[in-house]
């Protein structure tokens, strides 16, 4: 009876922590790939620029063809997605010439359905101003339909 007393205490208290330790794994991967998109930003800061036809994910990756390479193509990899079919870059880049947007303008995100909450759309959407904004709404959203972030 006592052993039945203790694996039902057990389970009760897994049952717990389970869904707590995934929130908190899923939280360090939404920081970790806001890291990226800081990197992004702060290695753009000091890249030569963009060319005329230079953008979206273009845009990115040709930071880690620089002499020495301005990030390294880890950074080009968003923690959530996983599967081999995704692109070398799976951020967003922006579809126009950086120098002429607001400092509240996107000018990078993540992929569609990176790491939505709802297994939608939604994810971290990169600001020139250099701000990171998580969203699972409307920014992120409405910067990929309107073109502002472009594959």
């Amino acid at each position: 009876m006592e052993v039945v007393a203790a694996i039902t205490i057990l389970a009760i208290v897994m049952s717990l922590l389970i869904p707590a330790l995934l929130r908190g794994s899923r939280h360090q991967m939404i920081l970790a790939c806001e890291a990226h998109l800081l990197a992004l930003h702060q290695a753009r800061a000091s890249a030569p620029p963009a060319g005329p036809q230079e953008f979206g994910r273009a845009y990115w990756t040709r930071l880690t063809r620089t002499t020495p390479p301005l990030v390294a193509p880890e950074v080009l990899r968003c923690p959530f997605v996983v599967a081999p079919e995704a692109p070398a870059c799976q951020y967003f880049g922006p579809a126009g010439d950086v120098a002429k947007l607001e400092a509240k303008d996107p000018i990078g995100c993540d992929m569609e359905l990176s790491h939505s909450e709802d297994g939608k759309e939604g994810g971290n959407v990169l600001l020139k101003s250099g701000e990171v904004v998580t969203d699972h709404t409307g920014i992120w959203g409405s910067a990929v339909r309107a073109g502002k972030c472009r594959p």
